[in-house]
């Protein structure tokens, strides 16, 4: 039976395609940095947590969904002022139109059982094939769903950590994913990605309680 999460894993799948490849030039001075992203005709911004900027060059937004990349403002600025984090990190979001009806937490424990199934798991992969994700943890804390995972698919560009996490939220009537992860070269120990994928939530959260 066709289900909103069937829905959802769909649209994630393209999206997770989309953002596979994280640009070999991420991390160099760049002047299309700034702090925040409006997506979705404005209806959502994305903003990073404190020392994280938004890298425009590489995001994208469209009336079916909204890629949007981030690292730390020291990187893309080249300014030591914006601060740097012990563990640089990569940030991803993703908007998708099309959030269900009712209370967002109502949709999380079949959400968490789409995602360990292999359909889920496919959609979560970047290669969309479910043997090469592993689903470690599913959490909920309130209203959004955290996932830790391994990806061992290839990817283009910078090579990046096979385990990162994942939450799933909604934000004013869409489905954001937001994402934390490391470089192979520079890698994040699974907590620091935990802390500022949680940093992420509230910031993106905070930006959006504030359009009203």
């Amino acid at each position: 039976m066709f289900t909103w999460t069937s829905k959802l894993g769909a649209v994630l799948a393209a999206l997770t395609a989309l953002s596979a490849c994280v640009p070999s030039e991420m991390g160099m001075l760049s002047a299309s940095a700034s702090r925040a992203m409006a997506v979705s005709g404005g209806a959502v911004t994305v903003a990073g947590p404190t020392g994280y900027c938004v890298d425009k060059g590489p995001s994208r937004d469209s009336p079916t969904g909204a890629f949007v990349l981030l690292g730390t403002c020291a990187a893309l600025t080249g300014s030591a002022t914006t601060g740097q984090p012990t563990y640089p990190a990569i940030l991803t979001a993703t908007v998708l139109p099309g959030a269900p009806d009712g209370a967002f937490e109502e949709h999380l424990p079949a959400m968490a059982a789409f995602f360990r199934s292999d359909p889920g798991r496919a959609a979560l992969s970047r290669s969309g094939r479910a043997e090469d994700v592993t689903l470690s943890q599913v959490l909920s804390r309130g209203d959004v769903l955290y996932l830790r995972l391994q990806d061992r698919s290839a990817v283009a560009g910078q090579p990046v950590e096979s385990e990162y996490w994942r939450a799933i939220l909604q934000v004013r009537g869409r489905i954001v994913t937001l994402s934390a992860l490391g470089l192979q070269d520079r890698p994040v120990p699974t907590q620091e990605k935990r802390r500022v994928l949680e940093a992420f939530v509230a910031r993106v959260l905070a930006a959006n309680a504030a359009q009203g």
